[in-house]
């Protein structure tokens, strides 16, 4: 039940997830920094299991995990699955990223999909979209696996869901590929609100907050909108400097969410 995507646009490398919850869920903590084994880690908290679904972290990594709905575990889960994402986060490059995933006993976790990015260009080039780092995780194996926008979890029709939101992506983008078009893509009830429709609504559960993440040159930009964002219109926002020697510079951030 959530939906992420990602796109470089020319202020930088623009990532964007709708946490879809049951209702009962507490609400989340809104993002802000935390020191992580000496790394600087800007995220929201889930307060059910003090974990994450989405961080980024001062090395310009970012790190969400979408659950795995038809994934079927041996045993009962000991941990949620937000810690892993905050293990994950304070690592310094996509290298240690794999170290700290194959410590971990998956057994403790239910089945969910990882995703690591490492936004990054070269001087003097256009900004690129990197292929994420991502793990897949069934409650049985663990394997790498590709990625592509939208990545979609849903524990309601799931097949119906990706198919219907990736082609919402595809047409939404088609024309105009902007964070604007990707915002907008993330509010949608096409083609209706429901199930399928990307900001999604259910009796059982909803969209409860969206997340926009922008990585520029020297900052990572986290814009927080804690809500559905069809109803919230304006985010809570937090910058978190980069270190600057440890990542390949992209365009300069511009400070804006509506573009």
């Amino acid at each position: 039940m959530c939906t992420l995507t990602w796109l470089t646009s020319e202020q930088g490398f623009e990532l964007c997830f709708n946490r879809d919850e049951a209702r009962g869920r507490s609400r989340a903590i809104p993002p802000k920094i935390y020191q992580i084994a000496g790394t600087r880690v800007l995220m929201p908290i889930d307060p059910d299991g003090m974990g994450t679904w989405i961080a980024a972290n001062e090395h310009g990594l970012l790190v969400c995990l979408l659950n795995d709905y038809q994934g079927q575990s041996s045993v009962v889960p000991k941990r949620s699955r937000g810690q892993l994402v905050k293990s994950v986060a304070r690592a310094r490059d996509l290298t240690q990223v794999g170290h700290i995933v194959s410590a971990h006993t998956m057994t403790d976790f239910s089945p969910f999909n990882l995703l690591v990015f490492r936004p990054a260009s070269p001087i003097g080039t256009p900004p690129r979209c990197p292929a994420p780092k991502a793990w897949h995780w069934d409650g049985q194996t663990l394997k790498r696996i590709e990625c592509v926008p939208p990545v979609v979890s849903s524990a309601v029709v799931p097949d119906d869901a990706r198919r219907t939101r990736s082609a919402l992506l595809a047409s939404s983008l088609h024309a105009s590929p902007s964070v604007h078009g990707l915002i907008q893509y993330h509010r949608s009830h096409e083609p209706v609100l429901g199930s399928l429709s990307v900001c999604m609504h259910r009796d059982d559960a909803s969209t409860v907050s969206f997340t926009h993440i922008r990585v520029s040159s020297a900052t990572t930009s986290m814009y927080y909108y804690d809500g559905a964002p069809c109803r919230v219109s304006r985010p809570l926002v937090t910058h978190l400097p980069l270190v600057t020697d440890n990542i390949t510079p992209l365009k300069a951030n511009t400070g804006s969410d509506t573009d």
